[in-house]
């Protein structure tokens, strides 16, 4: 005998779940990515009295935007650039103790990734990482160091695969996620995905107010946002 009521549970579940997966993620182009919201999405800060932490996660997505519409690098270039970068996940890192003259003194730090099962992943070894990678990687440091001067020298940078034991990426810049990492085992850092600077905004269908494009509600009259292109 047919349980009605088992198979309307079914039925809601899969409703629920076909609608959430329906859930799209509308990115900005990129000429109209803010890089100053950009780069406040990536660069978390922890501070606690003269203890500095900081962990700047630096997607393939970060260097498109600060490239675009440059004079100096051929838009040909970039995409190669880019596409070279996009090989594994970058996070630069300081962890220093703010002296009184206003010096960074550095201290240890170790770097892991979290994914939402809870696997660690360590960052690579020299010898794992491409030879083109390790080039331009090279060339990060002093760039960093001549443009921010001591607070860019201290900057220690850490390469990690982009995928984990699950076949899925660490960072999906287009879908819903959090990318996790660890400073020395004991602090995290969480970077929720998709980053809102680059998420095109939603429109309230009640007021027709530009909202955060990560928000599924209206925080305001309850609605369901609607995406400004489809």
């Amino acid at each position: 005998m047919l349980n009605i009521k088992r198979l309307f549970t079914l039925f809601c579940v899969c409703a629920i779940t076909f609608s959430f997966a329906q859930e799209k993620v509308q990115l900005k182009p990129i000429d109209q990515v803010d890089v100053s919201q950009l780069t406040k999405d990536i660069q978390i800060v922890k501070k606690d009295k003269d203890n500095f932490k900081m962990v700047w996660w630096i997607p393939t997505e970060y260097w498109k935007v600060v490239m675009n519409g440059s004079n100096i690098v051929r838009a040909e270039d970039v995409d190669v650039l880019t596409e070279s970068l996009d090989e594994y996940i970058l996070i630069g890192s300081l962890h220093a103790e703010l002296t009184q003259f206003g010096d960074f003194k550095p201290k240890y730090q170790i770097l892991q990734l979290q994914d939402s099962q809870g696997n660690i992943y360590k960052e690579l070894k020299k010898s794992e990482i491409s030879s083109e990678y390790m080039e331009m990687l090279s060339s990060l440091k002093p760039s960093m160091t001549q443009t921010l001067g001591n607070f860019g020298k201290q900057l220690e940078f850490h390469v990690f695969e982009k995928t984990g034991k699950d076949g899925k990426l660490l960072a999906p810049i287009n879908d819903y996620g959090v990318l996790t990492v660890l400073l020395n085992g004991n602090t995290s850092f969480k970077f929720k995905l998709p980053l809102a600077s680059m998420v095109e905004e939603k429109v309230c269908p009640t007021d027709d107010e530009l909202l955060n494009g990560n928000w599924k509600f209206c925080p305001w009259h309850g609605k369901k946002l609607k995406l400004q292109t489809k």
